[in-house]
């Protein structure tokens, strides 16, 4: 974890020399991604980093980068599993996404050749220095509960939170004003 933290903190530390501050983000949500998407054992598309705008209404997209220009979730959205999750603060796992009433107008955007139904979700907020930034996802997809793969823990949702509250410094420096 020390490598990643090192990177993150080289990216953001040249934050004034970069031309696009917002692309800045967008790559170091790329490399959290990366190194999130090996330690669970999912594919790249299967995590997701949402950030509290500047003007705190609304949850970003940082990752995957394809939905950063799609849109916001207004923090007023009491049926995203996303703003449930910011506004209680603790992290929780679905192995049962579609039997959930949840926002699912995300999960249809083809991502690879064709869109895949989130079966099994970790949702965790994104906490800096006791304040919730952001919300992440990592979800398994598959036509079916056992296509998926394995059942997220209890243990994988404290895991989760653990990288995303290493990172979130991180996330908040890179990210521009106005994003």
């Amino acid at each position: 974890m020390q490598d990643l933290i090192d990177i993150l903190s080289a990216m953001v530390s040249n934050k004034a020399a970069v031309a696009d501050p917002r692309e800045l983000l967008l790559d170091v949500g790329e490399r959290i991604v990366k190194r999130v998407s090996g330690a669970f054992g999912v594919k790249v598309d299967e995590v997701a980093i949402l950030l509290l705008t500047a003007d705190g209404k609304h949850l970003r997209f940082v990752s995957p980068r394809q939905f950063a220009e799609l849109g916001m979730i207004p923090i007023t959205k009491r049926d995203s599993i996303a703003v449930n999750i910011l506004g209680k603060r603790v992290g929780e796992a679905l192995n049962n996404v579609p039997q959930v009433k949840h926002v699912a107008f995300f999960e249809s955007i083809k991502l690879r050749d064709r869109p895949t139904p989130i079966q099994k979700m970790i949702t965790v907020p994104v906490i800096n220095r006791g304040e919730a930034v952001g919300v992440a996802q990592i979800s398994r997809k598959g036509e079916s509960g056992g296509a998926a793969g394995a059942d997220f823990s209890g243990a994988d949702v404290q895991k989760a939170q653990d990288v995303f509250e290493a990172v979130a410094p991180y996330l908040l420096a890179a990210r521009p004003d106005n994003y």
